[in-house]
């Protein structure tokens, strides 16, 4: 994978953990933990992408180690 795709991979998690932390908040928004709610919701984006992000790489290193050993 080369440099754009490292982006797009990067957008593609940060964007999907925006949107686990957005759900998750809203449910412990309107459970009556409006300050939890709210943490949850923020801190999504970042962690989650960085997160997502992350395994993805590990991944990868997994398939290309599996390739890497079927071809020997």
């Amino acid at each position: 994978m080369k440099g754009a795709g490292y982006c797009g991979l990067w957008v593609l998690c940060v964007v999907l953990g925006a949107i686990a932390g957005l759900i998750l908040g809203a449910i412990l928004w309107g459970l009556g933990f409006e300050l939890l709610g709210s943490a949850v919701t923020l801190v999504g984006a970042g962690a989650g992408g960085i997160l997502a992000f992350l395994g993805f790489l590990a991944l990868g290193d997994r398939f290309a180690e599996r390739k890497e050993r079927s071809s020997s």
